[in-house]
């Protein structure tokens, strides 16, 4: 036994197995002596059996034949299989997943590590496989609702969107005359319609009076007509008196502005919307909604008056104190006739109602010089409490903005920290507290107490109050003394949403009265266009603002595809010709004045920086053509005037309205509007319609071109014989525009033009020879085959008249004279040579087959005629295909 050892190492002594056992036995000394682990005592057989078990788990060597075939196989592919073998004999994976440091069997704590980071990895590979799996989840939900609102843009970009019931139906029935009370097709019982359609007219009466005021240079209180309209309609009360509401919003916030465009240089340009003039018009916009909310609070305080007028007792004379002092008795009086809590410290003198409050209210409702009038009437009470309140209050209403000045701010906010920061909010007059911030601006950040804000009206007001444009304290270290600018308050009111300020959602035009106060009209144009039932309305409030210069418009690198709103360096922008195009789509056909006065109104934007001003123009001009694009045929006369028979022009709707188009004279309407439309439609080979146009413009040479080539395209398409046989003259555009027939619109044309304007051009006389081929083809048709081969003859195209087929030459000639042709000829000359041959043939053929067999000389005479095509025809046997001539060939050797 002591000889049996083993390698243990290259150079090493063998070992026998009583020093391995005694090498064993050292293993577990770290354990030491008190340990409670049970030593494992194994036998040489227990070992050997062992050893045996791990030597059958080892690599059996495969069948030797069948490695060396395999070897022999993957060698053939480039494939070294024992190299192969070694690599894979080397690899050990058997400790991939194994800890880095080996743990032992009898260490706990090692093992627990090791298990902990095992169940850490298996829950983050569980956890990103959960994320993963509810990434595609969202992912494809997303996709979907993504596609469902492009899908439904989509088909309103289509022209298939009903913004509201009946709404479609009464925009396509609409009549022209504004004086009807319905629009025609329209069934008496659908009074949604009727509605609807009494709405539209009304409003299209505004617009124009609007235009007839931008050709006059006049100014129109937009805003005021549009209220005037609004209050006429016979419609829901609740809707009317939001609509009001709203239109009044917007009457303080254009500050009774009456020109045009008069606020665009300082909005429109962003550069200028950032500096003084920006500054100024934030600070009027403020001044505004202020006045707006004071003007609807004291009609509140009057609605609260009157609903407890006992309790109010105004008394006989109705003054602005009384009536705040009423107000007050009617909200701040208890059931026990006492006054609320924490508000009656100081007493008015002259209303005996609490000092504070009533000082709020009546700068709460706009009144500051009755406030500053109470306030020096209780002057004494004043000094005893608040000795430096009068001096404040003041200067605080007589500053500008209402800013006081820097130093006496500061020894405002010393005061309103030592009188309000250390008392509990609900220990404090709140009327007090309130003036206080107010007249320093402090603490924007705080809410005010509850009594304050029972309102979102009380709420914003109570903002706005807090806002300063002036930017001076913007940057304050002390919080206290940072300011809140208008649009810091437009981030908070979107921060809440609409689902704050109405979580019922029955009160859409309030959110959008909240946009426009702050002064967000692009978002409030967007959140009530959105609103089906109020897209006619929407349309008409951005009227208003574009014509006061307060609605951006994106430049078309950025506009939005389908949304209507677009953020552009920050900055919201409505895409106006969008809705005006959306809006005047579904009445153009039938009222086409309305619609070119609402387009017109694209170009009230013509001042704003570039692209944008240039673009928008053009975008006019795209609408206008796209209206005689869309219009028939028999549109075009009212679209684009006509000429009497004396020679007068009498232009039409487009023509009328060239300065609100920006058009400067006729020939530039011409050249971007009707020429552009005649070419689209050649484009699109509309071709009558633009042989109209083009007709319009009088570039006659043009009008041929397009007949000769809708002509060469259809030639060989046969046409009734009697489009050759009625007599045509000069035809007007109107009479000309109910011609269906290609043949029959060209022969009028062409008679027009030669008894009008002595017409000899070389594309008429292209003209002429088409309709000769047409002629022919259409004698064909009908089975005349002699009149067809006369028909043929007369156009001297071919060599069949005895002049052109006398000899080699006069064939050469006409060979040579073919390919100076108008091409709407040569491209049909297969087909036409194709048709003269078995025109030939045929009439050769029942001439032979006669029973009277007369007439050799007309035999001789097609057999030298279809000689002579032959000829004619392999002179130019490039320009045919290979078919065409062995169908020449052989008809030709069957008439010989």
């Amino acid at each position: 036994m002591d000889g049996f050892g083993g390698q243990g190492g290259a150079g090493q002594p063998g070992l026998s197995l009583s020093e391995i056992l005694q090498q064993s036995r050292k293993l577990t000394n770290q354990l030491g002596r008190d340990s409670d682990l049970p030593s494992i005592q194994l036998g040489i057989d227990q070992i050997e059996s062992q050893s045996r078990k791990l030597a059958s788990k080892s690599v059996r060597n495969g069948h030797p034949a069948a490695d060396a075939r395999a070897h022999y196989l993957l060698a053939g592919g480039g494939i070294d299989a024992v190299q192969l073998t070694n690599a894979i004999e080397q690899t050990n994976i058997a400790n991939t997943f194994e800890p880095l440091q080996p743990v032992y069997d009898t260490d706990i704590e090692g093992f627990n590590r090791h298990e902990h980071e095992q169940v850490i990895l298996s829950m983050i590979e569980e956890s990103r496989r959960q994320t993963f799996d509810e990434f595609e989840s969202k992912l494809g939900e997303c996709l979907h609702q993504d596609w469902q609102s492009q899908k439904k843009r989509i088909v309103e970009e289509l022209g298939e969107h009903q913004p509201d019931e009946g709404e479609a139906s009464a925009l396509l029935r609409r009549s022209v005359a504004p004086s009807q009370s319905a629009a025609p097709g329209i069934a008496e019982d659908a009074p949604n319609a009727s509605l609807l359609h009494g709405r539209i007219v009304r409003y299209d009466a505004v617009i124009a009076r609007l235009n007839r005021a931008r050709v006059e240079h006049e100014p129109l209180p937009l805003v005021h007509a549009f209220m005037d309209t609004v209050e006429s309609m016979v419609q829901d009360a609740g809707r009317k008196r939001g609509l009001l509401e709203a239109w009044t919003v917007l009457k303080y916030m254009v500050l009774k502005a009456g020109k045009e465009r008069e606020y665009a240089a300082a909005y429109v340009d962003l550069d200028a919307f950032r500096s003084a003039p920006g500054v100024a018009l934030r600070q009027k916009w403020v001044g505004g909604a202020r006045a707006y909310l004071e003007a609807q609070f004291t009609e509140y305080m009057e609605q609260v008056i009157a609903a407890a007028p006992l309790k109010a007792q105004r008394g006989g004379v109705p003054t602005v104190q009384a009536t705040v002092a009423a107000f007050l008795r009617a909200q701040l009086r208890t059931p026990q006739n006492t006054w609320v809590a924490g508000v009656a410290a100081e007493m008015d003198t002259v209303t005996d109602t609490p000092l504070w409050a009533h000082l709020f209210y009546l700068v709460r409702t706009g009144h500051t010089s009755d406030a500053l009038k109470c306030a020096h009437a209780n002057e004494a009470a004043l000094q005893r409490v608040d000795p430096a309140f009068l001096a404040y209050f003041k200067a605080w209403l007589d500053a500008p903005e209402r800013q006081l000045p820097r130093g006496m701010r500061d020894h405002l906010m010393a005061e309103y920290v030592t009188r309000f920061r250390s008392v509990a909010l609900d220990a404090q007059d709140p009327y007090h507290y309130a003036l206080y911030r107010l007249m320093g601006r402090f603490d924007v950040a705080k809410k005010f107490p509850p009594p304050l804000v029972s309102s979102t009206e009380n709420w914003l007001w109570l903002q706005l109050c807090m806002t300063c444009e002036s930017g001076a304290d913007a940057d304050a270290q002390d919080p206290t003394l940072r300011t809140l600018t208008l649009r810091d308050l437009a981030q908070k009111l979107e921060k809440y949403g609409e689902a704050h300020f109405d979580p019922k959602g029955t009160r859409p035009l309030h959110y959008f009265q909240l946009l426009l106060l702050v002064g967000e009209f692009e978002k409030a144009i967007a959140f009530l266009y959105a609103r089906s039932a109020y897209q006619v309305d929407v349309m008409h409030f951005a009227i208003a603002l574009t014509y006061y210069g307060l609605l951006r418009v994106p430049p078309a690198a950025d506009a939005s595809q389908f949304d209507t709103l677009s953020v552009v360096r920050g900055v919201a922008c409505i895409d106006f010709a969008k809705m005006l195009q959306r809006y005047t789509r579904l009445f153009a056909s039938s009222s086409p004045r309305d619609a070119i006065a609402y387009m017109s109104l694209l170009c009230l934007n013509a001042d704003a920086p570039a692209p944008v001003g240039a673009e928008q123009v053009q975008r006019c001009h795209e609408l206008v053509r796209s209206l005689i694009l869309d219009a028939p045929s028999s549109s075009f006369v009212e679209l684009l005037g006509s000429v009497r028979a004396d020679g007068t022009p009498v232009p039409g709707l487009i023509e009328q309205h060239l300065e609100l188009l920006h058009l400067g004279d006729k020939r530039e309407f011409v050249r971007k509007i009707v020429q552009s439309a005649a070419e689209q439609c050649e484009r699109e080979q509309r071709t009558t319609d633009a042989i109209l146009l083009y007709n319009h413009i009088g570039e006659h040479d043009t009008v041929v071109a397009v007949l000769n080539s809708e002509l060469g395209a259809t030639l060989m398409e046969p046409v009734g014989l009697s489009e050759f046989q009625t007599n045509v003259g000069a035809g007007s555009p109107a009479t000309l525009s109910a011609v269906s027939s290609v043949v029959t619109l060209a022969r009028s044309i062409l008679a027009s033009y030669e008894q009008q304007f002595q017409y000899q051009g070389a594309a008429g006389a292209v003209c002429h020879t088409l309709l000769g081929l047409k002629k022919a083809v259409s004698l064909y048709n009908d089975n005349q085959l002699l009149p067809a081969l006369q028909a043929l003859e007369a156009l001297h195209l071919l060599p069949l008249d005895a002049e052109s087929r006398k000899d080699v030459v006069s064939i050469t000639r006409k060979a040579e004279e073919f390919k100076t042709y108008d091409e709407n000829i040569t491209k049909n000359f297969s087909d036409v040579v194709l048709m003269a041959m078995t025109l030939l043939y045929k009439l050769h053929q029942e001439l032979k087959n006669s029973i009277t067999r007369s007439g050799s000389g007309a035999l001789y005479e097609y057999r030298a005629q279809a000689r002579a095509l032959m000829m004619w025809a392999g002179m130019l046997r490039f320009r045919m295909s290979n078919e065409t001539y062995s169908q020449l060939t052989r008809l030709d050797v069957y008439i010989h």
